[in-house]
């Protein structure tokens, strides 16, 4: 009997002393088994984790389709814009990432979906190389940076439930270009929107001058067929532009050449442009950086400080389209 009641007792103290226990082994960090159990949670994480091929200098690299993101966004967009517009960065990034996945890869890097060269993808470095060049704002900005990533975690924009060939540029004009004017491709929701506050961008406005030797040389290689002879003022004419005010065409020395092709071959910033001329020189006055179509990231900053929110500037930048997580449009 009384070693029933001394059983009784003692497990009545256990019974007491488990919660205790139990807070111990969850308070200690030394506990050993605790820490196995987080290793396999957070190994189960990365391995559930999206992975994307980049093509960082050239060289193929499998990273955490997060981490690039990350590295896209601290690349692309200010880390002092408002945090509504680097989210809409954030989610315009991955969705191009997670379109250009389902696309397939490219012939100009075939080993890899995406390449770090913004002229054929997105800029990108990883984003503790950013930190580094960010001197006393480094830590301010990489928490900028992380929170518009996490906060938007998995969600792309999708149009029919697919994801969007989500392009962004730094300025347009006062209205976007459609893709039909700038690439001849006629994208529904990559149209002409109005978009205000390009014009904070420091190179919104800009000239660009050549001596008429230069431009001649430059014409020459990129247009052998090109006639510069005669005045300048005669070279240029039957200019085509779009609503937003690109030159789609137009004729340079009676050959008809593109505003997109013009705009690479001499380097402008935009392809909404005027041309002025003088007995020794040509210049070319631009209006916005960047090709214009899609996400401006100017006018996502302004309206962002007309307090829109990251969704609502992508759905006015890319009309027609839904904001969806990535288990969404793969079910």
């Amino acid at each position: 009997m009384r070693k029933i009641i001394s059983l009784g007792i003692v497990l009545t103290i256990l019974i007491y002393l488990l919660p205790i226990s139990i807070q111990y082994i969850n308070n200690s960090t030394d506990n050993n088994f605790m820490q196995d159990m987080l290793s396999v949670h957070a190994n189960a994480q990365m391995e559930d984790e999206q992975t994307i091929t980049v093509s960082v200098n050239g060289d193929a690299e499998e990273i955490g389709l997060e981490d690039y993101i990350a590295g896209v966004v601290a690349s692309e967009i200010s880390p002092d814009f408002p945090i509504e517009a680097i989210k809409a960065q954030a989610v315009a990034a991955r969705t191009y990432a997670v379109y250009k996945m389902k696309a397939g890869r490219s012939d100009t890097h075939p080993d890899a979906d995406v390449c770090d060269d913004f002229h054929h993808c997105a800029a990108y470095k990883p984003l503790t190389e950013k930190v580094a060049s960010w001197g006393d704002n480094a830590e301010n900005y990489e928490n900028i940076i992380m929170q518009a990533v996490n906060d938007t975690k998995d969600l792309i924009v999708t149009y029919e439930n697919k994801p969007i060939i989500a392009v962004f540029s730094a300025a347009s004009g006062e209205m976007t270009e459609s893709a039909k004017d700038v690439w001849g491709s006629d994208i529904p929701y990559l149209t002409n929107v109005e978009s205000k506050g390009g014009d904070a961008c420091s190179k919104y406005k800009e000239t660009v001058s050549f001596s008429l030797d230069e431009f001649r040389d430059i014409i020459k290689k990129a247009i052998p067929s090109a006639d510069l002879t005669g005045k300048p003022e005669t070279w240029f004419a039957a200019s085509e532009r779009s609503a937003a005010g690109g030159i789609k065409t137009v004729k340079l020395g009676s050959v008809q050449v593109t505003g997109t092709d013009l705009r690479e071959t001499l380097g402008l910033n935009s392809t909404n442009f005027t041309v002025t001329t003088s007995e020794d020189s040509i210049s070319f006055n631009t209006i916005g950086y960047g090709h214009g179509v899609g996400l401006s990231q100017y006018g996502a900053k302004y309206l962002a400080e007309q307090g829109k929110t990251y969704d609502e500037i992508l759905t006015h930048y890319y009309q027609g389209t839904q904001i969806k997580s990535l288990t969404e449009i793969s079910e």
